[in-house]
């Protein structure tokens, strides 16, 4: 329970730490590769041992760490793309709602038990998110339609990703902060790679103020990976990743009241109590 509650903590801090990125108009590209340099580096430094090159292309999850690694990247990107294109809602809902995925993955490939009451919490806490990230049902009118396309997308690429961390900790049956630090290695690689191509572009100029930014998001996304694939050890598919998004979802609700002084609507209030309700139902298996 404690890396799961932790997992919550720090994933949460993701978030607030990518809100202060736009306060002090930091690069997202630059800022996302510090981030990546630096969770691979605490990665490594906190590996109890480390594998050769021959015996890391022998490890059964050497394959998946690299469709991980640029599974990182390429949901990031789209998330980028559908917020410019369809709004940070959307957006967040999207990725939030995709919890669907990893929940069935639990049944249908770990053949995890679903029973009355936690079907009864998932849809709960589906309904929870859409309260909570749903704003207060206005629109805007800009533009005509909105593009669904990136946000379906979001849905799928975010599901597959948290998949893919599922079967790498099945995988993985030894040195499980090595595999995190070396799939944050390949993430580093690809994205070293998209900064070249913008500052070849002239896209971006750059600018050493990344790095701070990259400091103190790379350390904390690195823990809040090393507590979620820790927690997998604990709970089952249909118990954890419906819990892990509705927790996030609420503390970065909270944080943001208190700490940003956003105001929540009634929808938000009644999504938070309903989502608590989900946890409950979920949890408890009586």
């Amino acid at each position: 329970m404690l890396y799961l509650i932790l997992a919550i903590i720090f994933s949460s801090g993701v978030f607030v730490t990518m809100r202060f990125f736009k306060r002090f108009e930091l690069d997202n590209h630059q800022a996302l590769m510090w981030n990546y340099v630096f969770a691979t580096v605490t990665g490594f430094l906190i590996c109890h041992h480390y594998d050769t090159f021959p015996q890391l292309v022998h490890e059964s999850w050497f394959g998946l760490s690299l469709l991980t690694g640029f599974w990182f990247i390429f949901t990031y990107l789209l998330m980028t793309a559908s917020t410019q294109s369809s709004g940070i809602t959307i957006t967040s809902l999207s990725s939030k709602l995709s919890v669907v995925l990893p929940t069935l993955a639990g049944v249908l490939i770990f053949r995890e038990q679903l029973n009355v009451k936690v079907t009864t919490g998932i849809v709960l806490a589906l309904v929870a998110l859409v309260l909570v990230l749903g704003g207060d049902g206005k629109t805007s009118g800009k533009e005509g339609r909105i593009n669904w396309i990136l946000p379906v997308l979001i849905f799928f690429g975010t599901g597959t990703g948290d998949i893919l961390m599922k079967l790498n900790e099945q995988y993985n049956t030894g040195n499980m902060g090595f595999m995190i630090a070396f799939i944050y290695l390949i993430a580093t690689l690809f994205c070293v790679v998209l900064v070249v191509y913008d500052l070849i572009r002239g896209k971006t100029k750059w600018q050493s103020k990344n790095v701070l930014g990259g400091i103190a998001l790379g350390v904390i996304n690195f823990f809040s990976t090393y507590c979620v694939f820790h927690a997998m050890r604990y709970f089952d598919n249909v118990v954890l990743f419906p819990i892990y998004n509705i927790g996030v979802v609420c503390l970065t609700a909270l944080i943001g009241w208190l700490l940003f002084k956003e105001k929540l609507s009634w929808k938000n209030y009644l999504g938070l109590a309903i989502a608590i309700v989900a946890v409950v139902l979920i949890t408890v298996r009586m």
